[in-house]
């Protein structure tokens, strides 16, 4: 429809100087015969309002379309976003990645919605134009040749300048959507410091960085089209200075001169405008290489068809030999090997960077280990299913994050389809009922972007709702009480306390008031198990979980 819509558009443009030169000029002008003056004026006309038509649908069609590719284009780019392994997101910014979906698959899509209708015409005119030329007078076409070589080095010459100087700036785009995202979700931060200036300076440098640049681009684009304008413009005169002779020895009719003209007017514009499409299409190569960065990289294998997908998991959980590290310079696990059996409730402690969330992020599969094993009710949990691995394990983060929406909408999170009766179970079970229902509104409370209409404890029962609605074999506390108050911890552990011996839970905590009532304390320290074992019998043992309970109570 798109090409049908191209050629009718661009053939009736072709109509017009036809016309002019030799219908109006050589029969009606120069002859001066009337007498075809309505059939000038008919076909003019006509020629105008079909082409206007053709234009309206040209556009219509297009338009729909290029949206349709945006759509694709984003969707794709979002979705395969999200099923990239954690590692990835290690060193980007959230902003940055929200520049890619939102600014750089527009600036690709600008430019498929040129080739699809503009370029398409462009090129359709040009070819036409060419084979008119030649038809109207062969000698001045041939002087037309050159013209075209001459724009061809000139858009190499400024290609690569072009496509650098714009991938500079959609990088520093990038990095400033990645400051302004960074910024606001740390408001209160920034506030409590009084940064505000601070920041609004930093912002304010990275601003002026893509001013300076972007009108650096602007000057080189200005004088790749005045290049490509000088070009045409001598090629106008030269054809005068060749054809007005030809018209004074009648060798060729003012006519024809004037519509020879016209449609090197009808050559020149879409050239000019492919000069300037390259523009954009450096820019879109810049930014298409961003995408394709994310596109490329490896995603996760969600749902390998070599999988296992094992049924009635108890929760038992063995880390055999296993070694890790972040990086290659330093393992942060080395012979790790731990043994949890189901149903059992475990604590982790230790120093900070002892390797106590490592544990989580591992037997998630956020990470793969360097070497060693990791099974769950002895199936290897690189042989299974990722979808099936992570919906039997919850977690628990020390800081939850909420969704915007309502209660209701974050605890049904843990699971698609969840029955208001189940919602309301989840609650209870995490002793969020409650304080829920003394809310206005209840669960279809509103409680804003990252839950902050809610108190840090709320916001930890609420994400414990939604752990339990997912039903899990494992459930695991990630540092969950670390950031409440001492009600709220009172709580959670009451909660804990009625889900001991249902589920494997994992407690990783620096809170002793929350481990002391494990089944068994796993201490760990550069990397290994130091100590493991009851709350009593460790602090009878007077080793490291013993000082590290004095240095919390202050009690010996």
């Amino acid at each position: 429809m798109v090409a049908v819509t191209v050629i009718a558009s661009t053939s009736l443009s072709l109509v017009q100087p036809w016309v002019m030169g030799f219908l109006l000029v050589n029969g009606v002008l120069l002859q001066k015969n009337l007498t075809m003056l309505p059939l000038v004026i008919f076909v003019l006309g006509g020629a105008y309002i079909a082409k206007e038509l053709t234009g309206y649908l040209q556009q219509y069609v297009t338009t729909v379309l290029s949206q349709r590719i945006l759509h694709a284009l984003r969707y794709d780019l979002f979705q395969n976003l999200e099923y990239l392994p954690v590692r990835f997101f290690d060193d980007k910014r959230a902003g940055e990645l929200v520049s890619r979906i939102i600014s750089d698959t527009e600036e690709v899509n600008q430019v498929i919605t040129s080739a699809i209708s503009d370029l398409g015409a462009d090129l359709v005119m040009v070819a036409s134009v060419f084979v008119i030329l030649f038809y109207v007078n062969t000698g001045l076409a041939e002087l037309v040749i050159p013209v075209v070589l001459t724009l061809t080095i000139t858009v190499n010459v400024f290609k690569k300048r072009l496509k650098f100087a714009s991938k500079r700036i959609r990088e520093a785009i990038g990095d400033l959507a990645g400051r302004t995202v960074e910024t606001i979700s740390g408001i209160r931060v920034v506030k409590s410091f009084s940064m505000e200036r601070q920041e609004a300076k930093k912002f304010e440098a990275q601003s002026l960085g893509i001013f300076r640049s972007k009108v650096r681009l602007a000057m080189l684009s200005q004088l790749y089209s005045s290049s490509i304008a000088l070009v045409t413009a001598s090629t106008v005169l030269i054809v005068i200075g060749f054809g007005a002779p030809s018209v004074v020895s009648g060798s060729l009719t003012v006519g024809a001169l004037v519509a020879f003209l016209a449609y090197l007017d009808r050559l020149f514009k879409p050239i000019v405008d492919l000069s300037k499409a390259n523009v954009d299409v450096a820019r879109a190569t810049a930014a298409g290489e961003r995408i394709f960065e994310v596109m490329d990289a490896g995603a996760e294998p969600m749902d390998l068809q070599t999988g296992i997908d094992p049924q009635n998991i108890k929760g038992e959980i063995e880390f055999e030999r296993v070694f890790f590290g972040y990086d290659d310079s330093k393992g942060v696990l080395r012979n790790f090997s731990l043994n949890v059996r189901a149903g059992q409730t475990v604590a982790v402690v230790g120093r900070s960077g002892a390797g106590k969330t490592t544990l989580v992020n591992l037997l998630l599969r956020f990470y793969e280990p360097s070497s060693g094993r990791i099974s769950i009710d002895r199936y290897p949990i690189d042989e299974w299913k990722l979808n099936s691995l992570r919906k039997t394990i919850a977690l628990v983060p020390q800081d939850p994050l909420l969704f915007s929406g309502t209660i209701r909408e974050n605890i049904a999170y843990g699971k698609v389809g969840a029955t208001d009766l189940e919602i309301m179970e989840a609650a209870r079970a995490a002793n969020a009922h409650d304080f829920i229902s003394s809310l206005t509104g209840g669960y279809d409370a509103e409680i804003g972007e990252r839950g902050v209409k809610l108190s840090g404890g709320q916001r930890q029962r609420i994400a414990i709702a939604r752990a339990l609605l997912k039903n899990p074999s494992i459930l695991i506390f990630d540092e969950a009480t670390s950031n409440v108050d001492s009600e709220s911890e009172v709580l959670i552990q009451e909660a804990l306390g009625r889900l001991a011996g249902e589920q494997t839970i994992i407690i990783i905590a620096h809170r002793f008031s929350t481990v002391m009532h494990a089944d068994k304390i796993v201490v760990l320290e550069d990397g290994g198990i130091v100590e493991t074992g009851e709350h009593e019998e460790l602090l009878r043992r007077r080793g490291i979980y013993s000082r590290l309970y004095e240095a919390q109570f202050g009690t010996k």
